[in-house]
């Protein structure tokens, strides 16, 4: 049986070629999310050194700009300078019509979180960008969820289908909230932007967001593992020993996961 991770930093696990052909052979889909420069070019590397393996049939990719780097981006501090960045964002998402947008947003644990700051800066040309190119928009936020809402909103989102191209094969880009940890206010306003919420294992630990999920539609909902370098340690610490990870322990672990989220997660008998 197949089975779906809308959020997963391939590369930031250990030997992501052959972590990409040992969950191929399991029937494990996923987007491979890439958040920083280092990350897109490691993505981009890895999707077409196995290009024609077949690894990533059913997979997706999301490049973007997280709000944890955003105020470097805003000084030009990382690879020559902002604008070198937004284009080469820009050629790795036109590289690939499935590919979408982000994780982009606002994080109050970072530099440049203060309303009107470089984090939000940052995000809204994201979201800019995902609406003219017609992608979904993977959303980080750890903070104000209101802010969030605003800032789709002002940038086009609530029009529906706003894309700077009259293109029949542009779709009507949805903000896709990674992680969700919101509340009901948040998951009404979200919906009547068309947004698909990713559930994780965290966003089952908030009284308020387990309460919100049986708002959400069955169609607008995802599932996640979010893994990254600290999955990794999550595991080291499970096995309790100085063996080396295999490709193969970490699959087992994401599909252990993934699996426990979708079963802890128990759906309304009234959602549609």
């Amino acid at each position: 049986m197949a089975i779906f991770d809308s959020h997963l930093h391939l590369a930031r696990l250990p030997q992501p070629l052959e972590l990409a052909r040992e969950l191929h052979e399991r029937d494990y889909r996923y987007r491979a999310v890439a958040c920083e420069p280092w990350e897109w070019k490691a993505v981009d590397g890895i999707w077409t050194g196995a290009s024609e393996t077949g690894w990533f049939e059913g997979c997706g990719r999301s490049y973007g700009l997280h709000p944890m780097i955003a105020a470097q981006v805003a000084e030009g501090a990382i690879n020559g300078g902002p604008e070198d960045l937004w284009t080469e964002l820009r050629r790795l998402l036109e590289s690939d019509p499935n590919t979408q947008v982000g994780e982009a947003g606002l994080d109050r644990r970072y530099a440049g979180y203060e309303p009107g700051g470089v984090q939000e800066k940052v995000f809204r040309k994201q979201a800019e960008m995902a609406l003219e190119l017609g992608r979904d928009l993977q959303i980080h936020c750890v903070g104000d969820y209101g802010r969030i809402i605003r800032v789709l909103r002002e940038a086009g989102f609530a029009a529906g289908l706003k894309c700077a191209r009259p293109d029949s094969s542009i779709k009507r880009p949805r903000p896709v909230f990674h992680r969700f940890g919101g509340d009901a206010g948040i998951v009404k306003a979200g919906l009547s932007l068309g947004a698909l919420f990713s559930i994780h294992a965290d966003t089952l630990r908030k009284k308020a967001t387990r309460e919100a999920l049986a708002l959400i539609p069955r169609e607008h909902l995802l599932f996640e593992t979010d893994a990254d370098e600290s999955f990794i340690e999550t595991l080291v610490a499970t096995r309790g020993s100085g063996d080396a990870i295999t490709p193969q322990d970490v699959a087992v672990m994401l599909e252990d996961t993934l699996r426990d989220v979708v079963a802890r997660f128990s759906p309304s008998p009234q959602r549609g």
